[in-house]
């Protein structure tokens, strides 16, 4: 470089001089720049390089990676300039070169500096001659030309530092030529460190499913696979960590490792080592997610007519409807990523083949399709994971079980199996409906048969006492049975409860049958006879245990006053206590029998004053006994057992306890004897009632003859039109049920004298003995069968009249008629204050008849608006259904 400021020099360096010095100049430029810019390369390749190794041994962050850059950049950026610096415009100028000079040829340099000097110094005569100062300049060029310049050069290092560079150079170009892929990634990597590239690797595990970060079950050894990438290396094992923990190995397995670690509870990270490639992953153990509840909605059929019904299925199972839909909810503490289902059909044999089933997701609920319900039940398995691809560690199975639509209940309730009633009587019970989906109505049914041959039709019925709805599973519906208001004629009834539910195929369904006897009076008096002797017989009953336990109290009583106090004795004392206790208990339920039969018997209207004057006396004694007489004598003997008591006062106790039972039993045996009066006058009632009740079906039999007799004279059973036919035929049952009457009768009579001695009932069989009536109702019978239609007739008639006859007759010699009281003296104070209690009753009896009657019109009506007899089928018959009493219904009244 020339000096910009020579051509004003006064006294110009020789040219030799000056030459030597612009080479020595341009030689130290040269050296110092191409050191500067070797240094420049050096740390471009050096850095490129050290990124390239790092990233051969582990990943780099892009932090570090910046720094390897700035440091390599920098020797070009921050070194380079500095020593072009230093070394290129620090020595431009001559007087910078001959300081350089100096450093190593002092004195050489000093001259040099002088020299430079000297050529800008002003002349003039007082100073340094120009000859002079020529002079002195040549001299230094002179000795300067004998020297080289080039060892006052200071040290340098460019050609080691260029053959460093060409070694790094020819290291970077056999990098990129042997290893393409992982030299320009690395050089992408080292040209953009904070950029998002991927550290390349020859072996790569595809981790793209792990969630960052990755979720693992707080408290369990979980297990991590990390499957290879294609075209990765395949090293036979590799390693990984969880924090400061011992390192794992595991082998390949197909192509993927599977890493088995224990139970973590703290969040840390997994590294993972193989081959070349290095991973870290952060993991946080949480709690595996839950159900929070679980809950199906049912769509029930369409028929039923009913909204759909949301219930918990926390329990794992559900009765549904069949031909129901069925769709699950489940809800869980943290949101599903998926979730899949499957529907099973449970046989007998076990299960069938499953189904696939649709399951939706909505954050954290899961919702299946709809599940229809057929005749088999069904499992239904849900699997799903959560956002974190953890599942819960409680599967959800849910059974379903079909349920058909189970037919619905009727019940009659309030009312025994069997009942029997007068027509005028009103009876109440309960008519109930049940089903499990909701009842369309109920109501009753009732079908009616003659307990002999009647000319009548058998009464027949139904109602539909309340309608239901489709949310209405019981119907309850007081009814009160009236005959009267019904128009049913006396007679044996067979009543169902019926109950309908809105399933469309199916037919109604009914209650096990009662039996209502619906009575005329004189079988009322029949029924009332045998329940009677029922009392009579348990009265019996009850005197034989007094009587018996009077006898041990006697002999308690013989004892001396010190041996009752024995543990012995007083236990039998004890015992004598308890007995009394039970006596009294029977004596009450039997009051409560004997108030009922009185009351019947004043309903009947048919019976005799002086047998319900005796049925009123003997009640009025069982219940004094129960209420006062036997209580005072169990109440002595409690006080004879006590502990506390003196011997003398023991013994006094029982005297009075034995003094009072006698009295009692003294009582009861007149009890006895007015109930048996009582049961003879009842029975000995029933004989006219029973004669007039033969007469009545004799005239009915000869007035139907004397009717249809135009139409049937004359004609065999062939001959007869369909319908006489059957008029006869029923005729026949009629006249063949009056025969076995009659001859029971007729039994019964001599029965009955045999027991009371008494002479008008012996005349009496006498003159049916006489007549020889059972012979002469056997030719009517047979006459019958045969339409002998006149002499049926005659013969009925007649016979109807003797009986009449025979009725009178001994209704006259028993005093009967309506008369008087029983005891006979004739009206007494007390004889007219029992009528007239009589009378009461009666009246009471009558308009409570009559009060029921009309409730039960009342309610009849209201039934009959609500449910016109449009909407009502025809009634059904009634068949009696496994399991029922059809032998007991068939039976007669008086049997029962």
């Amino acid at each position: 470089m020339q000096d910009p400021n020579h051509q004003n020099h006064e006294a110009p360096l020789p040219e030799e001089l000056r030459a030597q010095l612009e080479k020595f100049r341009k030689r130290l430029w040269h050296i110092k720049v191409a050191e500067a810019v070797l240094a420049g390369v050096f740390g471009l390749l050096a850095s490129f390089l050290l990124v390239f190794a790092l990233d051969r041994l582990l990943p780099t962050s892009g932090t570090l990676r910046l720094s390897i850059l700035i440091g390599g950049v920098s020797l070009f950026t921050l070194f380079a300039p500095f020593w072009i610096h230093r070394w290129v415009f620090r020595h431009r100028r001559e007087n910078q070169i001959a300081k350089l000079i100096a450093q190593s040829f002092p004195r050489l340099g000093d001259r040099l500096l002088g020299a430079v000097e000297l050529q800008d110094q002003h002349e003039d005569k007082n100073s340094l001659s120009p000859a002079l100062r020529q002079a002195a300049l040549r001299a230094v060029a002179q000795e300067v030309s004998h020297r080289d310049l080039e060892l006052a050069l200071p040290a340098s290092s460019h050609r080691k530092w260029s053959l460093v560079v060409l070694g790094l150079f020819l290291i970077t170009s056999s990098v990129l030529v042997f290893t393409p892929q992982a030299s320009l990634n690395s050089l992408k990597r080292w040209l953009l460190p904070l950029s998002d590239t991927e550290r390349f690797t020859y072996t790569n595990l595809d981790l793209s499913e792990l969630g960052t970060p990755l979720m693992v079950p707080y408290g369990e050894a979980f297990t991590i696979e990390a499957p290879l990438k294609k075209e990765s290396d395949e090293p036979a094992v590799a390693r990984a960590q969880y924090g400061n923990q011992e390192w794992i190995e595991t082998p390949l397995v197909g192509d993927a490792y599977h890493f088995n670690f224990p139970a973590q509870q703290s969040q840390d990270r997994i590294r993972i080592h193989v081959g070349d490639a290095r991973y870290t992953l952060q993991a946080e153990p949480i709690i595996r997610p839950v159900i929070e509840r679980i809950e199906a909605t049912v769509n029930y059929p369409e028929y039923l007519q009913q909204a759909p019904l949301t219930t918990d299925l926390r329990a794992g199972f559900l009765t549904a409807l069949e031909g129901s839909e069925v769709e699950i909810q489940a809800f869980i503490n943290r949101n599903i990523a998926t979730a899949s289902g499957q529907i099973i059909p449970l046989t007998a044999e076990g299960t069938g083949d499953a189904q696939a089933l649709k399951v939706s997701i909505s954050r954290n609920q899961l919702t299946t399709e709809k599940i229809a319900i057929g005749q088999q039940s069904l499992q239904i398995p849900l699997d799903w994971e959560d956002i974190y691809g953890l599942a819960t560690d409680q599967a959800i199975k849910v059974q379903l079980e079909s349920k058909p639509d189970a037919a619905p209940a009727a019940y009659l309730q309030g009312i025994q199996r069997q009942h029997v009633m007068l027509e005028e009587e009103t009876v109440n019970f309960e008519i109930v409906g049940e089903d499990d989906f909701g009842l369309k109505a109920c109501g009753i049914i009732w079908q009616g048969e003659f307990t002999r041959p009647s000319p009548e039709t058998p009464a027949a019925g139904e109602l539909t006492l309340k309608k239901g709805s489709p949310t209405e599973t019981n119907l309850n519906h007081d009814f009160a049975f009236a005959p009267m208001t019904l128009d049913i004629l006396p007679q044996k009834l067979t009543v169902r409860a019926w109950a309908q539910d809105y399933h469309p195929d199916r037919e109604r369904s009914y209650s096990a049958p009662i039996t209502i006897y619906i009575l005329s009076k004189t079988e009322h008096a029949q029924v009332l006879k045998v329940e009677y002797d029922k009392a009579i017989g348990e009265l019996e009953e009850a005197l034989r245990r007094e009587q018996n336990q009077l006898d041990q109290n006697k002999r308690l009583e013989k004892l001396d006053a010190d041996d009752l106090q024995t543990d012995e004795a007083l236990e039998k004392l004890n015992q004598q206590n308890q007995a009394e206790k039970e006596s009294i208990e029977r004596l009450k339920k039997l009051d409560e029998k004997l108030e009922q039969l009185f009351k019947d018997a004043v309903r009947n209207g048919e019976i005799e004053k002086s047998t319900l004057r005796k049925m009123a006396d003997a009640k009025q004694s069982i219940g004094e006994l129960a209420e006062k007489d036997l209580p005072e004598v169990q109440k002595k003997l409690e006080e004879s057992e006590q502990r506390s008591n003196t011997p003398e006062k023991a013994k006094e106790d029982l005297k009075e306890a034995v003094e009072k039972q006698q009295a009692a039993v003294q009582k009861m045996n007149e009890a006895l004897k007015n109930a048996n009066q009582a049961n003879e006058q009842l029975e000995a009632g029933t004989f006219v009632s029973r004669l007039k009740r033969a007469a009545s079906q004799e005239d009915g039999i000869s007035a139907s003859f004397k009717e249809n007799l135009p139409k049937i004279i004359g004609l065999s059973m062939d001959e007869l039109d369909p319908v006489d036919f059957r008029t006869i035929s029923e005729l026949f049952l009629e006249q063949k049920q009056t025969a076995n009457d009659i001859r029971w009768i007729k039994e019964d009579l001599a029965h009955y004298f045999a027991r009371t001695q008494k002479d008008e009932h012996k005349q009496l069989a006498e003159k049916m003995e006489n007549a020889r009536i059972t012979e002469a109702m056997e030719r009517l019978t047979t006459a019958t069968q045969a339409n002998v239609s006149y002499l049926s007739l005659s013969n009925a008639s007649a016979w109807a009249d003797q009986l009449r006859d025979w009725a009178k007759t001994l209704d006259g010699n028993s005093g009967g008629g309506g008369g008087g009281g029983g005891g006979g003296g004739g009206g007494g104070m007390a004889d007219q204050d029992f009528e007239f209690m009589l009378r009461v009753m009666k009246m009471i009896q009558t308009e409570t008849d009559i009060r029921a009657r009309t409730r039960a019109a009342e309610q009849l009506k209201r039934t009959m608006e609500e449910n016109p007899a449009s909407e009502r089928p025809a009634p059904a018959e009634l068949k009696d259904e496994p399991g029922t009493p059809a032998e007991k219904d068939n039976q007669s009244p008086s049997t029962i």
